[in-house]
């Protein structure tokens, strides 16, 4: 075999292997698609199926974007004021005539680097989605026509309320004097803040997964698994856009 003869042997040879390893690649890839879509399909069947409506006084809504979703709560009831949990000065300017309360959990990077759509980026958004990351929580002294378009209501009792509270709550980082710890100097508008959050984002773990598991874990009647956006609205009764 002349030296030639060798040469085209060794390209065709990291050729085959450099095939072999694209293959191997999209066959892994395509499992990992495969289990994470069917993942979600399973996540579609729905838990506290005996959930009444009909008994619930107090009114929530869920706004959910194209991406994210947030619990939009009364700004005080018998249950809590949440003034006293965020006082004003959390916040840039007055809030003192706010009705309602938005809260949300999301990955940090993604909330702080992305003020509005228009700042989204490829790098910041797969590396929400691809690697388990750091989360914060997202809250707004709000008003009756915050994320209109997309809310959807749903009547939950006193004491289904406090579970809600109390899953929201415990949701929050806290410091050494038990207090919520804001993420200083950082807000969207006059009237948010960040604050440091539990757990870690990921896609199995997003913030739609976190308002579903509020919503479950309060009683209502929605998906077992809701990463997706817009999923936890899958079996929300009677509930007018």
């Amino acid at each position: 075999m002349n030296d030639e003869t060798k040469r085209q042997g060794d390209v065709t040879s990291a050729w085959s292997k450099l095939l072999w390893l694209v293959k191997r690649l999209l066959l892994l890839i395509l499992a990992l698609i495969g289990g994470y879509l069917l993942i979600v399909v399973l996540g579609l069947i729905p838990v506290n199926n005996e959930f009444d409506p009909s008994q619930g006084q107090i009114r929530i809504r869920v706004v959910s974007s194209p991406v994210h979703a947030d619990f939009m709560l009364p700004i005080s009831n018998q249950v809590i004021d949440w003034r006293t949990v965020f006082p004003a000065d959390c916040f840039p300017d007055d809030t003192s005539k706010a009705t309602h309360l938005a809260v949300g959990w999301g990955d940090r990077g993604f909330f702080l680097e992305t003020p509005t759509w228009a700042d989204i980026k490829v790098s910041t958004t797969a590396r929400a989605m691809l690697w388990p990351s750091e989360s914060c929580m997202h809250v707004v002294m709000a008003y009756s026509n915050y994320g209109a378009n997309g809310a959807r209501e749903v009547l939950l009792t006193e004491q289904q309320y406090t579970q809600l509270v109390e899953f929201i709550q415990q949701s929050f980082r806290r410091n050494e004097a038990d207090e919520f710890i804001q993420v200083a100097d950082f807000s969207y508008h006059s009237n948010d803040a960040f604050f440091e959050a539990r757990g870690s984002y990921n896609c199995l773990n997003t913030c739609n997964s976190w308002t579903g598991r509020g919503l479950k874990e309060c009683g209502v009647r929605v998906p077992w698994l809701t990463p997706l956006p817009k999923s936890v609205f899958l079996y929300f009764p009677n509930a007018p856009n």
